[in-house]
């Protein structure tokens, strides 16, 4: 405990552990504040603090003596008289004076509290600034002892230090906490808006309720091939769907007054009798005279209800206009994928070229890695998604700076390089393999030490292909590695470093010297 024997020292490390990192900050408060109680030998402390207008002390913490629970009822005749039996509380907000700023007694709710204000000093100015108030008691039969008013008026520097920075470090901890949180909302809202076909089944679904109508379908133009396809259906029979035709040349509609803001011309009378449609309305989508799809409500009951009455013409006119600028809007957003990741690859190419040691090591390393990826079997979508992380998976190494003797710390480029594509509309297993590719098996990798299956398929394949490549290209310390070396050193790393599936595919791939692009440096 504090007394007049004590010094500076050891009241500060006493007053400092309340900012141990490993606790969060009601911990602290509670530690720094179970530190005051002991020290002064009361039932109750609480710490206020001074709001952004300097106006008023709002109550930020409290703390209590389990034992001395009775101590916090109010301490009046009315009590003793049995008229109240409460337990009562401080009051949560104190306005700001002049008296508040001087040690003194003061009456409360829970009874008489000595108050300490407390105060910072600075260099700034002669001035001390005001952080908060410390008040503790309640002292309902007794004084405050002489000895107490000394070691407070002792600790009144080091508390509100301490209390200031475990606050901005909690008031940190709470914004970074709103940004990580809306960040993570907004590319969740935007991977939403951008998915097209979640977007177009909602207005799909929307619009048969809306006009009541049994069927329907949105189909749209792929931008690749040109070719319509369904992107959206509801309660259609198979076999309409298998052999539906909707070229603009002979399938089902007649396009031709589309493009000039009229409506579709239904052009096979024979498919839509033998698929039994008795009813069908389609609104063309178009920008400006390019086509960008078609939206369609059908009905296949006998007594069909006629859609082209103007109000569905008028909802379905609306909901057509929604789907053309979700359209518009995720071609947009591909057309900036597509710029941005070439850009992307492009600095993880020109990394490559800063020394012939590494020259064309994103390519090689992408080769290697997608031989692995496909003797595994894996289905097309994480192929092209680790093909695509294998091209940039380096990257997060231009945010590295070289230090003393050109050495990188680079132990955080695969974060680095995650970031970089994380909002963008790619499959999860780019992102994964990229931040996880420095993973070991056995949990003795970096960055986060993940281990077995924690690590993604994508980012232990890459991890092995980066080896083999590394190692059988060489540097200025070491001589690429042959075959026979490659091979004892994977077969030692079987398990640990690297997964053992994966390690029996390259150990297959090497020996069958199915790596073209680096067969040479691996022969035997």
């Amino acid at each position: 405990m504090f007394g007049r024997g004590s010094d500076d020292t050891k009241l500060w490390q006493q007053t400092l552990q309340a900012l141990v990192p490993e606790t969060d900050y009601p911990e602290r408060m509670n530690a720094l504040l179970a530190m005051v109680g002991e020290l002064a030998d009361v039932p109750a402390c609480y710490l206020y603090l001074l709001d952004e207008n300097q106006r008023e002390f709002y109550l930020e913490h409290s703390w209590r003596k389990d034992d001395h629970a009775e101590a916090m009822l109010m301490a009046s005749e009315d009590i003793e008289q049995g008229a109240g039996g409460m337990m009562q509380t401080p009051p949560l907000n104190v306005q700001r004076n002049r008296e508040l700023e001087a040690d003194q007694l003061l009456p409360t709710p829970v009874g008489p509290l000595y108050s300490v204000p407390l105060f910072l000093e600075t260099e700034a100015g002669p001035a001390p600034i005001l952080v908060g108030l410390l008040q503790i008691g309640p002292y309902v039969d007794r004084a405050v002892s002489r000895k107490t008013r000394q070691e407070l008026a002792e600790m009144r520097f080091p508390l509100a230090l301490t209390v200031q920075q475990a606050h901005q470090q909690e008031d940190l901890r709470q914004k970074l906490a709103v940004l990580t949180a809306s960040s993570e909302v907004g590319r969740k809202l935007l991977g939403s808006a951008l998915d097209l076909e979640r977007f177009v089944k909602l207005l799909l679904d929307l619009a048969l309720n809306a006009t009541k109508t049994e069927a329907g379908f949105v189909a749209i133009v792929d931008a690749a091939s040109g070719y319509l396809t369904i992107r959206a259906q509801a309660n259609l029979p198979p076999a309409f769907v298998e052999q539906l035709d909707l070229s603009p040349d002979t399938g089902l509609f007649d396009w031709s007054l589309g493009a000039e803001g009229g409506g579709l011309l239904l052009r096979d009378f024979e498919f839509i009798q033998r698929q039994g449609a008795r009813s069908i309305l389609a609104v063309p989508l178009f920008d400006n005279d390019e086509p960008l799809g078609v939206f369609a409500l059908l009905y296949f009951k006998e007594r069909a209800k006629l859609l082209a009455d103007e109000n569905v013409l008028t909802l379905l006119g609306g909901f057509a206009q929604q789907i053309k600028l979700v359209i518009h809007n995720a071609r947009l957003f591909e057309s900036f994928t597509a710029q941005y990741l070439e850009t992307v690859k492009g600095l993880a190419q020109s990394l490559d070229a800063r020394s012939p040691y590494t020259q064309d090591h994103h390519a090689k390393v992408t080769a290697v890695c997608m031989a692995m990826a496909r003797a595994m079997d894996l289905p097309p979508d994480e192929l092209e998604a680790i093909h695509t992380a294998c091209q940039v998976h380096d990257v997060g190494m231009a945010g590295i700076v070289e230090v003393e003797g050109g050495f990188q710390a680079d132990f955080e480029h695969p974060t680095i390089g995650a970031s970089l594509i994380e909002a963008l509309p790619l499959h999860p297993m780019v992102r994964g393999t990229v931040a996880t590719h420095h993973e070991w098996y056995d949990g003795w990798g970096f960055p986060q030490g993940l281990k077995g299956e924690e690590i993604p398929i994508g980012g232990r394949i890459l991890a092995m292909a980066e080896f083999i490549v590394e190692m059988t290209t060489g540097n200025p310390f070491r001589e690429p590695w042959a075959a026979d070396k490659l091979i004892e050193e994977l077969e030692q790393r079987h398990g640990t470093q690297f997964d053992p599936q994966v390690t029996d595919i390259a150990l297959d791939l090497i020996r069958q010297q199915k790596l073209h692009l680096i067969q040479e440096q691996i022969k035997s």
